[in-house]
């Protein structure tokens, strides 16, 4: 059975045509300065800022860069975008409820660092 693996990158290296995907790798990477094409209907917007992207564990990446090219497989694919996904994934997160693809905006509250007073009125 074919796993799928979920990528989070930021809309900005995105560039979305007719059919198809232009993603450029991360700046933080082997790859900096390599980009690859995946069908459009791999590529889904969380945010005008954030972006992710899904595909099979089966699948070949034709990395390009100028007139280098090179081959890589899903396991480096996740390996090179392992630090900018989680990052992201942090602050969004989406979930498929009857279908739907929904958005969920998560993030941690900041620790209060204040002296609390309980007026005596309110103990029992």
């Amino acid at each position: 059975m074919v796993k799928w693996n979920k990528i989070y990158t930021y809309s900005e290296q995105i560039e979305k045509w007719d059919k198809q995907s232009i993603i450029e790798m991360p700046s933080n990477c082997e790859y900096q300065g390599y980009f690859f094409l995946l069908p459009k209907k791999m590529v889904f917007s969380i945010s005008p800022k954030f972006s992710y992207f899904y595909f099979p564990d089966t699948w070949k990446f034709q990395l390009k860069k100028h007139t280098d090219k090179k081959t890589i497989d899903a396991s480096e694919m996740m390996l090179a975008f392992e630090e900018e996904s989680y990052k992201i994934s942090q602050t969004f997160h989406t979930k498929k409820v009857n279908d739907t693809i929904i958005k969920v905006r998560t993030h941690i509250p900041k620790k209060l660092e204040k002296d609390v007073i309980i007026s005596h009125e309110l103990i029992r």
